[in-house]
């Protein structure tokens, strides 16, 4: 595959603040073989009035920004906004999802170029990579925890190794993204990787592209990184409606896919995709052997759960 095309999609809300600075990182980049596809989805800012400076000040990139209409100034949220761009912007052989506030590394799409040519691109193939972890002002970055590989299907169900922003998926990947009869409240990164793991390969590059900001969040310990995650397992797992999320996701697979799957994910699927009640199946969820999340604390926080029946 000679020079493919790359379509990044980028969903913009109220981004007006850091948005100059990923679009210039964008347009820095060493692989220049791109279109920029941007919804806005309905800012109340000059996050519109920004973009379209941004073309006027540079007319060598304004043929290759590309703005989806949305005339009365709809607000679908970030999954529906995401997949409305996956849906009206094909065309291209990869597809690079973008957040508004991050800034991009000048190699982030030639590494996943690179990966992906590499594949046989006939089958649903992910690439995502590492990147830093920053403060706001991006003074402090440290990298991101490593993956551990293979990642198989179990491993994207109640865990997302990659990042949105960090993801580039092949044409063939989006076709089948888009077959779902129904993509309501359904995450395009989450629903991306758990179709590439069951279907056909998930790719992962160590080295960092991208700086992913975290607002309001020190980043310069292990320590303090431990102490959000573990909050973050308590407020939003034990205690609020996360669980209920994630197995809306799940039940969603399992009616779209169990008939497809191979026999060891369809055994999976059952056990976690199902609606069904009762001691059995909550002692088998409870008691399941193989780790579902890559640390301790994951897994407790997820045993918790099942024990609680907050799932």
């Amino acid at each position: 595959m000679n020079d493919p095309k790359v379509h990044i999609l980028l969903s913009t809300y109220n981004g007006s603040r850091y948005l100059l600075e990923q679009l210039d990182s964008i347009f820095q980049q060493t692989y220049q073989n791109f279109t920029l596809f941007i919804r806005d989805d309905g800012s109340s800012d000059n996050t519109i009035e920004l973009i379209t400076r941004y073309k006027e000040q540079h007319p060598k990139y304004a043929s290759r920004i590309c703005m989806l209409a949305n005339p009365s100034g709809i607000n679908l949220g970030y999954m529906e906004s995401f997949w409305t761009l996956l849906q009206e912007c094909g065309g291209a052989d990869f597809y690079s999802f973008c957040d508004q506030d991050d800034v991009w590394l000048p190699d982030k799409l030639m590494q996943g170029v690179k990966f992906l040519t590499a594949q046989e691109n006939s089958q649903p193939i992910l690439y995502f990579s590492s990147f830093y972890l920053c403060n706001e002002d991006l003074s402090q970055r440290s990298p991101a925890p490593q993956v551990s590989l293979p990642i198989t299907f179990k491993d994207v169900l109640f865990y997302t190794p990659a990042f949105g922003f960090s993801i580039m998926i092949n044409e063939c990947l989006r076709n089948t993204a888009l077959k779902i009869s129904d993509r309501r409240n359904l995450p395009h990164d989450g629903w991306t990787q758990k179709l590439a793991a069951a279907f056909g390969k998930i790719l992962y590059d160590p080295a960092p592209t991208a700086c992913y900001r975290r607002h309001g969040l020190a980043v310069t310990t292990e320590n303090q990184s431990t102490r959000s995650l573990i909050k973050n397992w308590i407020s939003h797992d034990i205690l609020g409606d996360s669980m209920y999320e994630t197995h809306y996701v799940i039940s969603r697979f399992y009616q779209e896919y169990a008939s497809s799957v191979s026999e060891e994910n369809r055994k999976i699927l059952e056990l976690f995709g199902t609606d069904q009640k009762g001691p059995v199946i909550w002692w088998k969820r409870l008691t399941y052997r193989p780790h579902l999340r890559p640390t301790a604390g994951g897994r407790l926080a997820l045993k918790i759960c099942f024990f609680l029946n907050k799932y």
